[in-house]
């Protein structure tokens, strides 16, 4: 290291700068920390986070039919897919340009062909994991809403119209009448959480088509945590998967960040 340093003879008492006791300098220029790929590589260990939360919160017991835990483990597997081949390429693409013996054309074209390749990958992986992750959050739901028994069907249906008739005209209040009715396993309950059902109903009763969408996803989640906590395992189960796919989600998201960034870089 290149240094302006002190004589042997220094004297320390002397004025600092002076002759006798000079300032000493560290004039070897350090490389700055590249700030870009500590960000980039920080993603990777929330990925991982996000997938170790999904696996603590959900219920891949017995308890859920074997189906649905495969199709979780396929998209967890599949987020996990796109990762690996992203640094996969950008180890092989540093390799290419870091390879002496090539000319630089090759060096460039086999990189780039790494990156191309995995680019193709990962966009297959993500398509994968999406498709599950529907078909999971569809089934789940399915599993985990009570069912109205078939001779409690129709006074059930009397009784949701009785219900909510006052509210038809009050978005408000008739979404928090369905939302306190989603919270219960009775034949109303039910007939509630059955979203095809309700979609038809509010449809008739001439509730506009924003408000009812949302109404059906506020509905939704009511349903879910009230199985969540309800005293069936099988319900349970799947209810918690439901719910810990948001950690799944989130372990996506953290996913396509990383793998934009190492497959962009250069």
């Amino acid at each position: 290291m290149t240094e302006i340093t002190t004589p042997m003879t220094s004297d320390p008492s002397a004025p600092v700068g002076s002759e006798a006791n000079p300032l000493v300098f560290d004039v070897m220029s350090k490389p700055a920390p590249d700030q870009a790929a500590a960000a980039v590589a920080s993603l990777r260990p929330i990925v991982e986070r996000y997938e170790a939360a999904f696996h603590s919160a959900a219920d891949l017991s017995a308890n859920l039919p074997a189906d649905l835990r495969q199709l979780v483990s396929e998209a967890a597997s599949a987020i996990t897919a796109t990762v690996v081949t992203a640094d996969s390429a950008r180890s092989k693409a540093d390799g290419f340009r870091n390879n002496v013996t090539m000319y630089p054309a090759g060096r460039d074209y086999m990189a780039s062909e790494a990156i191309k390749a995995a680019t193709g990958e990962v966009a297959e992986s993500f398509n994968n994991a999406d498709t599950r992750l529907e078909i999971v959050s569809a089934l789940t739901y399915e599993a985990a809403r009570p069912r109205v028994p078939a001779d409690a069907a129709m006074p059930a249906r009397a009784d949701l119209q009785m219900m909510t008739q006052r509210h038809i005209d009050k978005p408000g209040a008739l979404a928090g009448t369905l939302k306190r009715l989603a919270q219960r396993s009775d034949a109303v309950g039910a007939l509630v959480a059955d979203q095809s059902y309700l979609s038809d109903f509010l449809d008739a009763q001439g509730v506009d088509p924003s408000v009812r969408d949302a109404m059906l996803i506020s509905v939704r989640a009511e349903v879910i945590k009230a199985a969540a906590a309800s005293g069936d395992p099988k319900r349970a189960a799947a209810a918690k998967t439901s719910q810990a796919l948001v950690e799944l989600k989130r372990a996506r998201a953290a996913a396509m960040s990383y793998t934009r960034h190492k497959l962009n870089g250069k």
